[in-house]
């Protein structure tokens, strides 16, 4: 699953979960002070929780594979984090440069 898509059912979730809060606590106390206060601890429980989640779930290992290119001129690599970048079966033409930042 992308990050970006982890990211969007991390948002939806959040945002469903506790306006359906927000709607359960005004309708069982009428207190809508009372349900507000509810919808927004649920919403940074549940938003702290989610973006943890997220964290923890995008530690693997980064990586940038090239397999089988046939390249005329120079062949670039960059990566704005540590990681594993590999070129396999491939023919290049010049230069071979692989960038981590």
């Amino acid at each position: 699953m992308s990050p970006g898509t982890k990211r969007g059912i991390a948002a939806a979730g959040t945002v469903v979960i506790a306006a359906l809060v927000n709607i359960a606590t005004g309708v069982l106390t009428e207190r809508w002070a009372m349900a507000w206060f509810a919808f927004t601890a649920v919403l940074v429980t549940v938003g702290g929780a989610l973006q943890a989640w997220l964290s923890i779930g995008g530690t693997g290992r980064a990586s940038q594979h090239v397999r089988d290119a046939h390249v005329s001129g120079r062949l670039r690599q960059k990566m704005g984090t540590s990681g594993e970048q590999t070129v396999t079966n491939s023919e290049i033409g010049a230069d071979l440069i692989q960038e981590q930042g």
